[in-house]
C-alpha cells in the first residue's frame, strides 16, 4: 500500500471507528439512542418489533459494515450502505440538527470513500 491509497484507509478508518463507537454505545446505553429511531421505520416492520430489538439489529449492522470498511473488501457497497445509513439518520432527524450536523459530513465521507473504491478497481 503507498501513499496513493492513504486518504482511502483515512476514510475507512474514520467510517469504521463511528460505526462501531456508535454500535458499542447503542449496545451500552440503549435508551440513548432509542429516541434516535424513526417511528415510521419501526411501523413499516411487517411484524411486531421492541425498538430496542431494532436498534441492536441496526447495531449489528453497523458492526459488519465496519467490518467490512476495515477489511477493504466490498468497499463500495460497505460504503454506499453507510452513506444511506446516514442520509437516513440525517433526514428523519432533521430537528435534531445539533447533534446529526456531524452525520452531514460523515455522509460526504462515505460518498467519497465510494468513490474512491469505485475508481480504484
Amino acid at each position: 500500500m503507498g501513499l496513493r491509497n492513504l486518504p482511502q484507509v483515512f476514510l475507512r478508518l474514520g467510517l469504521a471507528f463511528t460505526l462501531l463507537y456508535a454500535a458499542w454505545s447503542a449496545f451500552q446505553n440503549p435508551l440513548n439512542w432509542i429516541g434516535f429511531l424513526p417511528s415510521v421505520i419501526i411501523s413499516l416492520i411487517p411484524f411486531q418489533v421492541k425498538p430496542q430489538e431494532l436498534l441492536m439489529a441496526f447495531s449489528v449492522v453497523q458492526v459488519g459494515l465496519a467490518a467490512l470498511l476495515l477489511w477493504g473488501k466490498q468497499l463500495v457497497f460497505a460504503s454506499l450502505a453507510a452513506s444511506a445509513f446516514l442520509l437516513g439518520i440525517i433526514w428523519f432527524n432533521l430537528g435534531a440538527m445539533d447533534i446529526v450536523f456531524r452525520d452531514v459530513g460523515l455522509f460526504f465521507a462515505a460518498l467519497a470513500l465510494a468513490l474512491l473504491a469505485r475508481k480504484g478497481r
